[in-house]
C-alpha cells in the first residue's frame, strides 16, 4: 500500500476551497480523504454532502473531509491504518501558514507517499502582497516551500497572470501551472511534479527562505456562530465598513453563504444552515473586538424567511 499524500497551500483567499471543491466533483474514481483546519469554516459544495457528524463530511462521491486533529501524524497513521483505507490524502493548509510544516507531519509514515506541496497563488493580490510589510515574508515562504505553483484567476488580469507569472519565477525554482487551464487537477496533485522522492519543501534549498514566519504574530481571528441568521441588510451595511479592514472572511449567515477578500465580497443564497462566520486580519489593521459587538448586535430576533431577500451584488 502506497497512498499518495498532498499538501495544498497558499496566502488567504487565493483559491485553495474551490481547488478542493473541484477536485471533488472530478469524476476521477478515488475515493479521497481531504483534511482541513477546521471543517465548520470550509465551504465545501453542499450538493457533494451526504452526511455531516460535525467533525466529518461524508460526500455522495465516496471521499471525505475531515477536520484536522491538533496531532496531524497520529491522524494520518490511523487513516493509514483504517481497514478501509482513502485511495489519497490531500491537506489543505491554511492561508496564515506554512504549507512545508504539514508536510512533515507525514514524513516516515509507513504506507503514505508525498507527492507534494502545491501552492496557490493569486494573480491579482500576489504582486501587491509579496511586498506588504506584514504579510509579504509569509508569502514569499509559501512560495518557496511549493514543488509546484497553481497560478490562480489568471482570467481576471488584463496580461492574462503574465506579470505574476514573472513575479513567481523570481521567487521559486518550481514550475508553474495555471489552475484555468489544468484539465485533470486529481491527476496533478496525486502525481509527483519532479523525479526526486522528496518534496522540495523538506528538502535542502540553494536559495535560503526568508525567517520563519509564525502565523499567531501575523493575524488574528474571531469565529462567531449566532444563534439566529443575520439581516442580510445589516450585514451588507457591515461587511462595506469592514471591507479592506479584514483579510478573509467566510462562512454561513444562516441563509446566505459569505465570500470576502479584502475590499471584494458577495454573499450568495445557500440553503438554511447554521450561522457560522470566521474573519482574519492582520494584527492592528482590523478592531475585530468592535466587530464581534456589531455583529452581535446584528442578530435577528427569529429566523429570517426567504422573502425578499437578494444576493449581494458586489462582485468578489
Amino acid at each position: 500500500m502506497n497512498i499518495p499524500l498532498a499538501i495544498l497551500g497558499g496566502y488567504l483567499g487565493a483559491g485553495k476551497t474551490t481547488l478542493v471543491n473541484r477536485l471533488l466533483r472530478e469524476p476521477h474514481g478515488a475515493r479521497l480523504t481531504v483534511l482541513v483546519n477546521d471543517l465548520g469554516k470550509v465551504n465545501i459544495d453542499a450538493g457533494l454532502i451526504a452526511d455531516h457528524d460535525g467533525t466529518t463530511l461524508t460526500l455522495t462521491n465516496g471521499c471525505a473531509c475531515c477536520q484536522m486533529q491538533e496531532d496531524l501524524t497520529s491522524q494520518l497513521m490511523m487513516l493509514v491504518a483504517d481497514a478501509h483505507p482513502p485511495d489519497a490524502v490531500l491537506i489543505e493548509a491554511s492561508g496564515a501558514g506554512e504549507p512545508a510544516r504539514l508536510a512533515l507531519a507525514g514524513a516516515g509514515i509507513e504506507g503514505l507517499h508525498l507527492t507534494g506541496v502545491f501552492v496557490v497563488a493569486d494573480s491579482i493580490t500576489l504582486p501587491q502582497k509579496r511586498h506588504d510589510k506584514f504579510v509579504g515574508k509569509l508569502v514569499t515562504r509559501q512560495l518557496a516551500q511549493a514543488d509546484l505553483v497553481l497560478l490562480s484567476k489568471t482570467d481576471l488580469t488584463p496580461d492574462d497572470g503574465a506579470a505574476t507569472r514573472a513575479l513567481v519565477t523570481s521567487l521559486t525554482q518550481a514550475p508553474i501551472m495555471d489552475t484555468g487551464r489544468i484539465d485533470d487537477f486529481a491527476r496533478l496533485l496525486l502525481t509527483p511534479p519532479q523525479s526526486a522522492t522528496q518534496s522540495r519543501a523538506t528538502t535542502n534549498r540553494h536559495t535560503p527562505l526568508p525567517e520563519m514566519v509564525n502565523a499567531g504574530d501575523v493575524f488574528e481571528h474571531i469565529y462567531v456562530s449566532p444563534e439566529y441568521p443575520l439581516d442580510i441588510a445589516v450585514l451588507e451595511n457591515l461587511l462595506g465598513a469592514y471591507a479592506g479592514k479584514l483579510a478573509r472572511a467566510k462562512g454561513h449567515i444562516g441563509t446566505h453563504r459569505l465570500q470576502l477578500v479584502e475590499r471584494d465580497w458577495k454573499l450568495t443564497p445557500a440553503a438554511p444552515a447554521t450561522p457560522q462566520l470566521v474573519f482574519i486580519a492582520v494584527r492592528g489593521v482590523c478592531d475585530l473586538g468592535a466587530l464581534e459587538s456589531d455583529l452581535k448586535q446584528a442578530e435577528m430576533a427569529e429566523m429570517v424567511g426567504p422573502a425578499g431577500l437578494e444576493p449581494a451584488t458586489k462582485p468578489l
